[in-house]
């Protein structure tokens, strides 16, 4: 199993331009915008669909449980979430 993914969110601007707030499941976090990717901004109550890199701790059959960096917010950094959100890093040439 690699051990870093990136997993589909919610993203929403966190309070500094250096940081996202993003929400996966009942957990969410800031997280520094470096470990995010969205294809279009957030803008000020706005929010929209996003990817954030995340560590891959332990998995089962239809389930991965990831821990997300940053600040949590609500419920913890560690949460269960279906493979089907879960976009491997591809290795670059």
């Amino acid at each position: 199993m690699p051990r870093f993914a990136y997993v589909s969110c919610r993203v929403s601007l966190g309070f500094f331009e250096t940081e996202f707030y993003i929400v996966l499941n009942d957990s969410s976090a800031y997280v520094d915008r470096e470990s995010v990717r969205v294809e279009h901004m957030p803008s000020k109550n706005v929010e929209v669909e996003g990817k954030v890199l995340a560590y891959l701790v332990d998995e089962k059959k239809d389930e991965t449980l990831i821990e997300i960096p940053g600040q949590a917010v609500v419920g913890g950094l560690r949460t269960w979430v279906p493979k089907t959100i879960i976009e491997p890093i591809r290795a670059s040439a």
